[in-house]
């Protein structure tokens, strides 16, 4: 019997991301903020924990309403927040109860790098309040993990999972990465099993992209290094729907698959437009001021010298609710969301129900969803909805 998935709706709940911007070291293919400062705790770390606290007051400021909501979501990224000892969690945690309302079930992540995984550092982040942690581990094999110039320790990269399955944290996940060069789908579904096997419940599983700055884009384009593998990352694309729909996983997003109710429900707040509190060096946020991003530089930004703080932008909730909302795979009701452009309505719901004809989606009244085979297309297909002309 085919499970029957929950509508998703706005919830009008915020959530809060946190950016810790220290790694060990910084790998070639990552366009994320973050510093390769080695295996030592960064000098600068007590000074950032203690302008993440003074910015969630000043950014308060800027919502005005903060105190009549319920915030259920927190995620530390980066970087590599688990470089962090899990003291720096208690206090800040401890910090953000006190100035805001959490809901009692609120999920609070942290991203962890499969060394710094042990039963002690899980437990203190147990105690520290923290219910789930998302592990990068791209894969098991060193000569991928080579090739995307990751810091790794094979001694202690085998006992990460382990480490979970032991651990009070039952809600945790992994990454994986497909399409390096040299990577077979053999491979790969080795690298997916394995973490499948630890009892995780949620995995996100990322195509290898060449992005704009990294280092890995240059060397692409200087032909020292190989391209992405394209004709793998569509096959496995196309086939991974039924592989983890047959191990109880549900595709809720492009790139994201977890047990039923299991969802990352932060990140789900970006997908759906709704407000959250982005803090830290390299952070964005959504507030009712508008948006704001932060200085890409942690000197910059615990010294106060980056971008103006009270700099927001205003922007246009058509284009970014369609590139955003039009990523999740589960059924969706875009009452709400339709609401923001009440005078492209109908010719949006008429788009959408040329696409249901052509097999690409389902539409029922506001109830939309995608088919599971429209992920290979998904860009244009969305590119399409944009178009206001058409």
């Amino acid at each position: 019997m085919e499970t029957r998935l929950p509508v998703l709706q706005k919830t009008n709940r915020p959530g809060i991301y946190v950016h810790y911007p220290f790694c060990v070291h910084k790998c070639s293919y990552c366009d994320f903020y973050s510093e390769g400062i080695g295996l030592e705790p960064s000098p600068l770390e007590e000074s950032l924990f203690s302008k993440y606290k003074e910015e969630v007051l000043l950014r308060l400021k800027n919502f005005p309403n903060y105190r009549d909501l319920v915030f259920d979501s927190l995620f530390f990224g980066g970087g590599t927040p688990s470089k962090a000892s899990y003291t720096r969690y208690t206090d800040f945690i401890k910090f953000l109860k006190e100035n805001l309302n959490f809901s009692p079930d609120s999920e609070i992540t942290l991203e962890c790098n499969p060394e710094d995984v042990t039963p002690d550092y899980l437990q203190g982040l147990y105690d520290a309040g923290i219910n789930r942690v998302h592990v990068g581990i791209q894969s098991f094999l060193p000569r991928n993990l080579k090739f995307l110039d990751r810091y790794f320790d094979p001694e202690t990269y085998t006992r990460t999972l382990e480490a979970l399955q032991t651990s009070k944290i039952k809600n945790y996940g992994a990454d994986l990465i497909f399409g390096v060069p040299g990577q077979t789908e053999k491979e790969f579904y080795e690298d997916a099993n394995s973490v499948l096997a630890s009892g995780v419940s949620h995995i996100s599983i990322y195509a290898l992209t060449v992005e704009k700055g990294t280092e890995y884009s240059r060397k692409v384009s200087a032909g020292t290094m190989a391209p992405p593998s394209e004709e793998i990352q569509e096959k496995i694309l196309q086939d991974l729907p039924d592989f983890l729909g047959s191990k109880g996983f549900i595709q809720y997003e492009v790139s994201n698959y977890s047990k039923p109710g299991l969802y990352s429900r932060h990140n789900m707040k970006y997908w759906t437009y709704e407000y959250y509190l982005g803090i830290g060096p390299g952070a964005h946020g959504f507030l009712p001021a508008g948006r704001y991003s932060n200085p890409r530089n942690t000197s910059a930004y615990i010294n106060g010298t980056g971008k103006n703080p009270d700099l927001y932008e205003t922007s246009d909730p058509f284009e970014e609710i369609l590139i955003s909302l039009f990523r999740i795979f589960l059924p969706i009701d875009l009452k709400d969301f339709l609401d923001y452009f009440p005078e492209k309505k109908e010719r949006i719901l008429s788009k959408l129900k040329q696409k249901t004809t052509e097999g690409k989606c389902s539409l029922d009244g506001t109830i939309f969803q995608w088919d599971p085979k429209s992920v290979l297309f998904l860009d244009s297909e969305i590119l399409d909805l944009a178009n206001q002309e058409s």
